[in-house]
């Protein structure tokens, strides 16, 4: 089955890739000789017209022959085929013969994922508020359980529509409309000019941000001091409350808001406790369950001694940055930069857009608060496929799983607009991702070692396609980025970039180069291409080495 996998992904890569060229030969009347799915001896194929069809014993590639092509001087204007010879046709069609391949390739992605995401997202997230952050445009003005229903008078139904309008709107008011409590409001909240990196420090993107999230808070539980009532009756830190004087809870919100309605004389609790469990090859945590009743009228979540153990640290790895910052395991972080937080991964978010920079933070242990500085590391860690990839590290984790609501289900219109616009974004970003990644490698910024070769492609395409169609449908169209980009690379000639690149230099010399000099740079080309197969099969190697006998 992987075989079969393999065969399909260079097959559609390869032969899209060459129809682009070919097609946009016939456009222009270039007479097509040959079109061929991999090089070496030939397998089979057909003829039709004046081009043969073949598929060679090497699937490494492929290409399409033209008549007068790179090396063929086509000078008898007798010949009858003069017209038709690819040397013979003006600059610029000469070049969009050899764009197209790449283009080819650079819009595969466009349909594939226009199918997956319409076969597979059928649903969304509800515009519902779950948590809204400390110190953001939209503390004071949203609160949780709040309903957006329009923003500038376009309806929202999705949380995904309330999202894209937020992140293209930075330093822009916004009129949002809400539901809260039945009654509908009107708030003016301007998106915040926020600069995203990606966690391994290729790019960064600006977008707009007003501090909300869609999940809401579990009911897991941190003590803000020793001393409180939670502590002296038997609370610990990262105590999950599942239900109060029988009332199930499953939310903090929930829990806070029990806790403000009652009127019992005592708290009767059913708590949920991590435990550690030895095994003979290491150890696991368990939840079991724990009763507790505090023989108190308690109305607040503040009374009682806790708060959300969103910021609590459930672990911190020896020798990270967070370690030689003083950090322990549940620990609490109150503020970074004088600023405070209540929720970890916009905590992590603000690291890690200014990663090489230290930043202060705020840190409550047990009674004790203290400020102590931290600095994050870029390391180099080893992929799922044995590739090479810089990271942002911090070494310090919260685990506490999140509550999503429940999910609406999309009408089929909707599901063809966000295929739409969804297909079209993420292969802009994608190729975008890939030129900075290329410029990066080439500036040494990236390793070479994360380059792959047809081994990784392979492995890559047996897993994707195991994992479901899907998968192996994402994982065609993330490759066919990569062909498209790497073959505009404009300094290996023998690649379509590369032949851009000289017919630029004939332009500019109003004249073709002679033939000799096109030999010369053809025998460059070859020989690039060359060491670069030859990286990535020694990449690729290594990779299958470490990966089954390390």
């Amino acid at each position: 089955m992987a075989v079969l996998y393999i065969i399909i992904l260079i097959g559609v890569l390869v032969f899209v890739h060459e129809f682009g060229h070919y097609l946009a030969a016939r456009i222009f009347k270039v007479k097509v000789l040959s079109f061929s799915i991999g090089f070496g001896p030939r397998l089979t194929g057909f003829k039709h017209g004046d081009t043969s069809w073949d598929i060679r014993l090497l699937p490494l590639g492929g290409y399409v022959q033209m008549y007068g092509s790179d090396f063929e001087e086509i000078t008898d204007k007798e010949d009858p085929d003069f017209d038709k010879a690819y040397n013979n046709k003006p600059i610029w069609q000469k070049a969009i013969i050899n764009l197209a391949g790449p283009l080819f390739n650079l819009l595969l992605p466009i349909p594939i994922l226009f199918a997956v995401y319409m076969g597979t997202v059928t649903t969304d997230l509800p515009p519902n508020i779950g948590q809204v952050l400390d110190n953001s445009p939209a503390i004071g003005l949203l609160e949780p359980g709040d309903v957006v229903t329009h923003i500038n008078g376009e309806e929202v139904k999705y949380w995904t529509t309330l999202h894209d309008i937020i992140a293209e709107n930075p330093d822009t008011e916004l009129k949002f409309t809400i539901l809260r409590d039945g009654k509908s409001l009107n708030v003016d909240i301007t998106p915040q000019s926020t600069t995203l990196r990606d966690a391994m420090d290729i790019t960064t993107e600006t977008v707009g941000r007003i501090g909300v999230t869609p999940d809401l808070a579990p009911p897991i539980i941190g003590l803000t001091s020793r001393q409180s009532i939670a502590a002296a009756n038997g609370l610990q830190t990262f105590d999950e409350i599942t239900s109060i004087n029988g009332k199930p809870i499953r939310s903090y919100v929930e829990l806070e808001q029990t806790l403000n309605h009652n009127t019992a004389e005592t708290l009767d609790l059913v708590v949920l406790r991590p435990s550690e469990l030895d095994i003979n090859y290491g150890s696991i945590s368990v939840l079991s369950p724990v009763h507790i009743t505090i023989p108190n009228q308690v109305t607040s979540s503040r009374e009682l001694g806790i708060t959300s153990a969103n910021m609590f640290l459930s672990a911190v790895d020896a020798e990270s940055p967070a370690a030689k910052a003083g950090l322990q395991k549940g620990d609490r972080i109150l503020e970074i930069d004088g600023k405070s937080v209540n929720i970890f991964r916009s905590f992590t978010d603000k690291l890690v857009q200014k990663w090489d920079e230290p930043h202060e933070i705020t840190v409550q242990r047990g009674d004790e608060v203290f400020k102590t500085t931290i600095q994050l590391e870029r390391l180099t860690i080893v992929g799922e496929f044995q590739e090479e990839m810089p990271i942002i590290y911090a070494g310090m984790y919260h685990k506490t799983p999140i509550v999503s609501p429940e999910q609406v289900k999309m009408t089929l219109k909707d599901r063809f607009t966000h295929a739409v616009t969804s297909s079209v974004t993420m292969t802009v970003k994608a190729s975008s991702l890939l030129v900075v990644y290329v410029v990066r490698m080439f500036q040494g910024r990236v390793s070479t070692k994360s380059l792959g070769g047809p081994i990784m492609i392979g492995h890559m395409a047996s897993k994707a396609g195991e994992e479901g169609i899907d998968m192996f449908l994402r994982m065609l169209a993330v490759i066919s980025i990569n062909l498209g980009i790497l073959n505009l690379i404009p300094f290996i000639p023998l690649l379509d970039g590369g032949k851009l690149t000289i017919l630029l230099v004939e332009a500019i010399k109003r004249g073709p180069l002679s033939m000799r000099t096109r030999q010369i740079i053809a025998y460059i080309g070859l020989a690039m291409v060359a060491l670069l197969i030859m990286l990535a099969f020694k990449n690729d190697i290594e990779r299958m080495w470490n990966l089954f006998f390390s």
